[in-house]
């Protein structure tokens, strides 16, 4: 499950507002785990070969429960290499930039080379409960 960051919080509130702010384009995949609402970046990033972040083959707003009230990021990824990918995110930027949301894969996603690994990323924007 997908964890609402807060520094996506504040860009939601910026483009809500009309300020310079920057739409999130990208998916970066990790291999470490726990990271929450007040993380920045990933636990542990990978670079590995066709698994460094990217971005995203599709952006677009789904309905959840309100018409187009998801955010959803999609993105397939060719592995070249041997490794166990455990978290995902999104980013406004191919590199360093806000993360909007985080999280752990369950269950992890073991690949070598030559596996395709498709990513969907869901951010729900909805009242507190």
């Amino acid at each position: 499950m997908a964890v609402p960051c807060n520094a996506g919080f504040t860009e939601l509130a910026k483009l809500g507002a009309g300020e310079a702010a920057n739409a999130w384009t990208h998916i970066a995949l990790g291999t470490g785990t726990g990271q929450g609402a007040s993380s920045t970046t990933l636990a542990t990033e990978t670079s590995a070969s066709g698994m460094a972040r990217v971005a995203a083959q599709a952006v677009t707003t789904e309905t959840t429960t309100v018409t187009d009230d998801t955010i959803q990021l999609t993105k397939v990824f060719t592995s070249g290499a041997t490794v166990t990918i455990s978290e995902a995110g999104a980013f406004n930027a191919g590199s360093g930039g806000d993360m909007l949301m985080v999280g752990d894969l369950s269950p992890v996603a073991g690949t070598v080379s030559g596996d395709t690994l498709t990513i969907t990323l869901k951010c729900q924007i909805k009242a507190a409960a």
